[in-house]
């Protein structure tokens, strides 16, 4: 699982990651939790339409053979979310690895991607993600700096720290 504020590169590097363990055969599925979510008005319960989702597209992977799960979110290192998960997933063992970039970084990458209305939204939201992880910790994910590194060297880091080869 990749956790990071947003635009600290969870979704490239995945995506990357992915290509790199197609390129070496290895049964995966990759979802970010972004995507099992996005929907207006937010329920009340949020959290519960996100384990189902998971679940349900989860089963569907592991049906056409996927064994790893390449999961990103910003907050999935709190055990409230790490609950839902592994309901959804059903997996006995998560692996955390958090990402991280510098508030400049950060703040360089929301301008090029949010180019629309909810630019100040988003680089408010992503800074108070940076905080609220710095403060918290993850204790049990290795932080890897994602500052001046391409995608590819970073996936390939994981791929070796996660014995994915």
């Amino acid at each position: 699982m990749i956790v990071g504020p947003a635009a600290v590169g969870k979704t490239s590097v995945a995506n990357e990651l992915s290509a790199q363990l197609r390129a070496a055969e290895v049964a995966h599925a990759v979802i970010d939790t972004d995507a099992l979510d996005d929907v207006y008005p937010v329920p009340d319960e949020q959290w519960r339409l996100t384990e189902r989702n998971l679940a349900e597209v989860w089963r569907s992977f592991r049906e056409l053979g996927a064994r790893r799960l390449i999961l990103t979110g910003v907050h999935m290192h709190r055990e409230s979310e790490l609950s839902w998960i592994r309901r959804a997933s059903g997996v006995d063992r998560l692996i955390l690895v958090r990402l991280s970039a510098s508030q400049r970084t950060l703040g360089e990458r929301v301008r090029r991607r949010e180019i629309g209305s909810a630019h100040d939204d988003q680089l408010a939201r992503t800074l108070l993600q940076a905080s609220e992880l710095a403060v918290e910790g993850v204790p049990q994910a290795p932080v890897i700096e994602t500052d001046h590194r391409t995608v590819s060297d970073i996936a390939s880091e994981i791929v070796e720290l996660l014995g994915w080869r």
